[in-house]
C-alpha cells in the first residue's frame, strides 16, 4: 500500500516538473543577423572548365532566396548583406567499377568559396567553402546529376545564410 502511495506522489511530481519545464520554450529565428533584411547576390565567378556551372549556381541561389526566405532578395547595391564568391572546382570521376573494371557510376563534385558581407560597413559576416556532389549511372543522365550537385551546393549556402 505504501508503494502505491509513493508511486502516485512520484507521478504527481513528474507531472508538476513537466508542467514547469514545458513553460520553458526556446525561440529560434530564421535570421541569425537581425540587422540584415535583404540580401543581394553578386554573380558567382567560374574558375572551372565547366562553362555554365557558376551561372546555374547563381540562378539557383537567387531562386532559393526569393522563395520562402527569411530575407528579401535585392540588388547587391541596395541590399543589407551581399553574397559573393566563386566556383573553384568541378570534377567528374568514376565512382565505382564492376568486377571487370568497367565504370558502374560516376560522381560529380562541385566546390565553391563564398563570402557574406554586411554592406553598410563592409563587415565580413562569414567566409567559407562549400562542397556538394551527385552520382549518376555510367549510362545515365550526367546533366541531371550536374544540376543536382549544384542544387545541393546552393542548399548548403542557403542553410549557412539562415544559420549563421
Amino acid at each position: 500500500m505504501a508503494q502505491l502511495i509513493m508511486r502516485k506522489y512520484l507521478y504527481i511530481l513528474v507531472l508538476i516538473a513537466m508542467v514547469f519545464l514545458g513553460g520553458c520554450w526556446y525561440s529560434f529565428t530564421d535570421k541569425p543577423y537581425p540587422q540584415i533584411e535583404s540580401i543581394g547576390v553578386i554573380p558567382l565567378e567560374n574558375q572551372t572548365p565547366e562553362y555554365d556551372v557558376a551561372s546555374i549556381a547563381t540562378d539557383y541561389l537567387t531562386q532559393k532566396l526569393s522563395s520562402g526566405s527569411a530575407y528579401n532578395l535585392s540588388s547587391p547595391d541596395g541590399a543589407d548583406g551581399v553574397v559573393s564568391g566563386k566556383i573553384i572546382s568541378y570534377t567528374r570521376k568514376v565512382n565505382t567499377y564492376d568486377e571487370s573494371e568497367n565504370p558502374v557510376d560516376y560522381i560529380i563534385k562541385v566546390k565553391a568559396s563564398l563570402t557574406f558581407i554586411q554592406r553598410i560597413d563592409n563587415k565580413k559576416l562569414w567566409e567559407t567553402t562549400f562542397e556538394s556532389y551527385a552520382t549518376f549511372p555510367a549510362d545515365g543522365d550526367e546533366l541531371g546529376a550536374k544540376n543536382d550537385a549544384i542544387k545541393m551546393l546552393t542548399e548548403r549556402i542557403y542553410d549557412k545564410l539562415k544559420g549563421g
